[in-house]
């Protein structure tokens, strides 16, 4: 009969951490999942426990961006003008018309840090992202900020959950 037990709370546990995979990639709500896990007598993962509503998607973090990047480009350029009357209104312009590059350039102006950083999310790195925004100007960085914040969540989330699926099989 404990052996059955045992069977039975492994079985709930792996399908647990199948719906919590699921709601990561898709979106979704992981608290009946944690809860599922807690009643097999699994430790729930504080990374996981508190994000039970849910975790940001890697197609929202990449939805959520490109306003954010433009953001962050018109305070890093506004920040890092040069003081000639040319510089300013080179930075205006490019301020004003929202422009920034698409594909990843070499370079630390903050166009090109966007860039690499948008080219790492594409490429669901997100680590790799947010290294790139943190060597924006202190503006650009508050800028994406709460985008960071999300990546971070998103981070926590995935890795507690690798570390229980290792955990349990």
């Amino acid at each position: 009969r404990t052996e059955a037990e045992e069977a039975a709370k492994r079985t709930t546990a792996r399908a647990a951490l199948s719906r919590i995979e699921a709601a990561l990639t898709a979106g979704g709500v992981l608290d009946p999942a944690l809860a599922d896990l807690k009643g097999a007598g699994i430790e729930v993962p504080q990374a996981l426990a508190e994000q039970g509503q849910g975790v940001p998607t890697l197609d929202a973090l990449r939805a959520a961006f490109p306003p954010a990047a433009r953001g962050a480009l018109a305070a890093s350029l506004a920040e890092s003008a040069g003081g000639s009357l040319w510089d300013r209104t080179l930075g205006f312009l490019r301020t004003q018309s929202g422009a920034r590059s698409l594909t990843p350039r070499e370079g630390a102006d903050p166009d090109a840090v966007l860039s690499r950083a948008e080219a790492a999310l594409a490429a669901s790195d997100l680590g790799a992202a947010i290294g790139e925004i943190g060597t924006l100007p202190a503006d650009g960085q508050a800028r994406m900020a709460e985008w960071v914040a999300l990546a971070k969540r998103r981070i926590a989330a995935t890795s507690a959950a690798a570390a229980l699926a290792a955990e349990v099989k």
